[in-house]
């Protein structure tokens, strides 16, 4: 009996609002406009972010140039307190040696600032510098203090100061 209720009532009670002749088919993915921004938006931070990087790029090798000199320098000056004897910093051909003076002892090995971080000594020292340390650690310079300017294209130069005592300054 109540199998017969059930076949008297329609099959779809809710009429279709409306039917479309061509079936339509769900598609998911993005569309060639949207694409074609996100591809502008990505150029376009690049065109403003690489030339920063860059920049900021020579700068961090000007100072590791600043910094490695400045360590350098003073470490030869340890040096001579340390040994009781001359030790010389030395500057030839963008390369940072510390020798044993009179002899070709290398306490630090050759640090080459051009291959490094592309930076090159300035042309106001001789080539090559040199700056002896005494076994009291005074350093021997023609004059009273002594700049070595830093350079590298791009960005502006840097330097450090020698003074007559031995001292480095910024």
């Amino acid at each position: 009996m109540l199998g017969a209720a059930f076949d008297m009532l329609p099959r779809n009670p809710m009429p279709r609002a409306r039917q479309r002749l061509t079936p339509t088919i769900r598609r998911s993915g993005f569309t060639l406009p949207e694409i074609l921004i996100v591809i502008i938006l990505i150029s376009l931070l690049t065109l403003i972010t690489i030339p920063h990087f860059a920049t900021t790029n020579g700068k961090r090798h000007i100072k590791s140039t600043r910094i490695r000199v400045t360590t350098t320098l003073a470490t030869a000056r340890q040096a001579a307190i340390q040994k009781g004897q001359t030790i010389q910093f030395k500057i030839a051909d963008n390369r940072v040696t510390v020798i044993t003076s009179g002899t070709t002892t290398n306490l630090i090995s050759p640090v080459p600032l051009d291959t490094l971080y592309k930076v090159t000594v300035g042309t106001n020292i001789s080539n090559p510098f040199t700056v002896d340390y005494s076994s009291r650690g005074f350093a021997s310079l023609s004059s009273a203090t002594t700049k070595i300017m830093l350079s590298r294209p791009g960005v502006s130069d840097d330097s450090v100061v020698v003074t007559s005592t031995g001292m480095v300054k910024r």
